[in-house]
């Protein structure tokens, strides 16, 4: 038998010893992941490039926009990965969509609210796929993130993700 009377792997091995066992190398593993991803976007094997990610918003509080200034760090607030510095701000008209007495959708602003394109140089490693890596996670564009630039936070999505020439 595989597992004797008293609970013993092939008589030699208890089964508690290889769950305990288990939790350990669960435990290892994890420490290991915590403490020695890459924060700076590296990929073992490839160089980090140098990365250009645009942000775009369609609604974000006049106030916020206008706190972001060139030079700003830019962060994912959730995980904190940094994306590197502001480079160029763009803002316009934010963008919201209505709908009109007579059933159609069109678009229209709100009033102390602006749409934003921040433009953000940092590094990172370009992927085969046109996503990047950056602090250990993978980003795509029209991923929709939790942004902070400085001492601003707004809602935002990647809207492109391009290496600098």
């Amino acid at each position: 038998m595989i597992i004797d009377s008293k609970g013993k792997l092939f008589g030699k091995i208890s089964i508690i010893d290889i769950l305990i066992l288990a939790v350990i190398i669960a435990g290892t593993a994890g420490v290991w992941h915590m403490f020695f991803r890459s924060s700076g976007g590296a990929v073992i094997g490839r160089t980090p490039d140098t990365i250009v990610i645009k942000f775009y918003g369609e609604k974000a509080p006049d106030y916020a926009v206008d706190a972001v200034q060139i030079g700003d760090l830019a962060r994912d607030f959730d995980r904190g990965t940094s994306f590197g510095n502001v480079t160029d701000i763009v803002t316009g008209e934010s963008v919201t969509y209505v709908e009109t007495a007579d059933g159609k959708v069109v678009q229209s602003s709100t009033p102390n609210y602006s749409s934003f394109y921040f433009t953000v140089e940092g590094t990172g490693t370009l992927n085969d796929v046109g996503t990047v890596t950056i602090g250990g996670y993978e980003y795509a564009v029209g991923r929709t993130l939790t942004l902070r630039f400085g001492k601003a936070v707004v809602q935002g999505r990647i809207y492109s993700i391009d290496k600098k020439e």
